[in-house]
């Protein structure tokens, strides 16, 4: 045998003994350098742990089971109060993780991998804010998120990142208590890169050229725990700029009066349900930047209840600064939505009289809401008013519609608004247990109205037609806890109360009004009180 033939000879046995070897101990070589590795990328913040680790070098491909990544709570102590504290940290249970098509030789002991897919089954994400910085609910700071787990990784490119049926809790660190909780996620990322050239791509969303993201359902409680929050079936694609939810509600934990006992001064109680919201030409990396930037939002079939009892008072506080657009622009996030569409809706407003110690409901029906130039910025709503339009059926009885412009200077709006014929008997759900008082008989033509608002007054005409007026006025018996007729009082007020409009020679009354805004009350309770003195004056009634 020659000697060329023996060095080959040698040199076969040396590599096939190699990988032998390597077979044997390379899972717990590359093991314990991937957790060191971890380690030192993050300044031994977090730690990782598998149960078992297979590596196909040839394929490149990589199968994780049990894999967790945990952060120290000694290290972050050590860092708290310094510049390098984080807001968020992370930790997170992997039951199995599959990397096919590794291209880089050893990548996971280089500072890069580029890969063709990676998988993530069943896991659970637990995100603990911890008081730094911009800690809420609102943001999770995807990068900083990244930056803490890859370490000083140079490069990763991916074609594909899926993970499957996640569960992602967030939590604040020091008591542990859940703030959200997200089931059933399902999320892709297409065409991942990070690296110093798209670090700052601001048309990437987690490093993805491309993110489709299903959730079946999340949900939260309100710091007070009074309200629940749910959303169902969120469904999110960047390539289709779409959003789309479902169902979102904001449902009371305590029935009416229980929830109303917790606090001391008058207190509306919400009770709401969309269905079938969508957003429509969504630019999702800014939605990830904390901006709602789209064509158009629609909702399907929705319902709002409101409840009030007058019998807790006021709290006095100031409200000037809180009407619907003042309130959009102070909103953490910016907003800026072309077009704004809200479709066969219920709204009910129910008021608990403290003198009648009943309750009235103030109901539409078949409501439609149309919003143009829905937005938080106060330039884009200086150059066009945001405008909205109302349609619905007033106690299912009448068609009412109403007209706003909203500017954003000094609270100004303005309102034209106007309702059609019904019976006026119909009122007397109102009338009867928030005013003490009936109608008898009457016929409700016609009323218009149109108002300019600012934080301080409304100004503006209102018109009411009607026939053949008659009212009862009403007394609480303290005896049996019923309600009786003021008999002399309601044959004076039928005296003074002007029975028609036009009257008999054709002349047309209108009211010109002015009402000053009480600072404590709100947006709706200044539009009611402007259209109930005008009311009062069409009818003759002076006080």
């Amino acid at each position: 045998m020659s000697r060329r033939k023996i060095i080959i000879i040698i040199i076969l046995v040396i590599i096939a003994g190699g990988v032998v070897t390597w077979s044997i101990y390379k899972r717990k070589i590359v093991k314990d350098t991937v957790s060191k590795t971890v380690a030192d990328k993050t300044n031994n913040l977090y730690g990782i742990k598998t149960d078992k680790l297979d590596i196909d070098e040839v394929a490149g491909n990589l199968v994780v089971t049990n894999l967790q990544l945990e952060p120290d709570s000694n290290v972050y102590n050590n860092m708290v109060g310094g510049v390098d504290e984080p807001s968020v940290l992370i930790k997170i249970n992997i039951p199995a993780l599959t990397v096919e098509g590794v291209k880089t030789p050893k990548a996971l002991l280089n500072s890069a991998i580029d890969g063709r897919k990676v998988m993530i089954h069943n896991p659970r994400i637990e995100l603990f804010f911890t008081g730094k910085g911009k800690d809420s609910l609102k943001s999770v700071p995807d990068k900083e998120v990244y930056r803490q787990i890859l370490g000083n990784l140079e490069m990763i490119k991916i074609d594909t990142l899926s993970v499957v049926n996640a569960t992602l809790i967030t939590r604040d660190w020091k008591t542990g208590a859940t703030r959200m909780q997200f089931d059933s996620v399902t999320i892709d990322l297409f065409r991942i890169a990070v690296d110093s050239l798209h670090e700052k791509d601001t048309t990437r969303v987690l490093f993805a050229e491309e993110v489709a993201v299903k959730c079946k359902r999340a949900r939260w409680s309100s710091k007070n725990k009074l309200y629940n929050y749910e959303v169902r079936e969120i469904d999110l694609n960047s390539g289709q700029k779409l959003l789309g939810l479902n169902r979102f509600t904001i449902e009371p934990t305590l029935p009416e009066q229980k929830f109303l006992q917790q606090f001391k001064y008058a207190t509306d109680r919400f009770d709401i349900d969309f269905h079938n919201i969508r957003l429509v030409g969504l630019d999702v990396p800014r939605l990830f930047r904390d901006e709602v930037r789209a064509d158009s939002l629609v909702s399907g079939k929705s319902s709002l209840h409101i409840y009030r009892d007058l019998s807790f008072p006021g709290d006095g506080k100031s409200k000037i600064g809180s009407y619907p657009h003042q309130a959009l622009m102070k909103l953490p996030f910016e907003v800026r939505i072309k077009k704004a569409r809200f479709n066969n809706s219920f709204i009910e407003y129910k008021e608990r009289n403290a003198k009648s110690e009943q309750s009235g409901k103030v109901q539409f029906y078949q409501v439609s809401v149309g919003i143009d130039n829905l937005t938080s910025y106060r330039q884009l709503m200086a150059e066009k008013p945001m405008r909205v339009q109302f349609n619905a059926r007033f106690l299912n009885a009448a068609p009412v519609k109403a007209l706003i412009n909203f500017y954003p200077d000094k609270g100004r709006f303005t309102i034209d608004g106007s309702m059609g014929s019904m019976p006026a008997t119909t009122v007397n759900q109102l009338t009867k247990p928030m005013g003490l008082a009936i109608v008898e008989k009457g016929t409700l033509n016609s009323l218009d109205f149109n108002f300019n608002c600012n934080d301080y007054a409304a100004d503006g005409t209102l018109t009411m037609l009607y026939d053949d007026l008659k009212i009862t006025l009403l007394k609480k018996d303290t005896a049996d806890n019923t309600l009786s007729k003021k008999k002399f009082a309601s044959m004076l007020a039928n005296i003074q109360v002007k029975n028609a409009n036009p009257n008999k020679k054709g002349d047309i009354r209108r009211a010109t009004v002015h009402y000053d805004r009480s600072a404590s009350k709100s947006f709706f309770n200044l539009i009611w009180k402007s259209v109930f003195e005008g009311v009062k004056q069409s009818v003759g009634i002076s006080n």
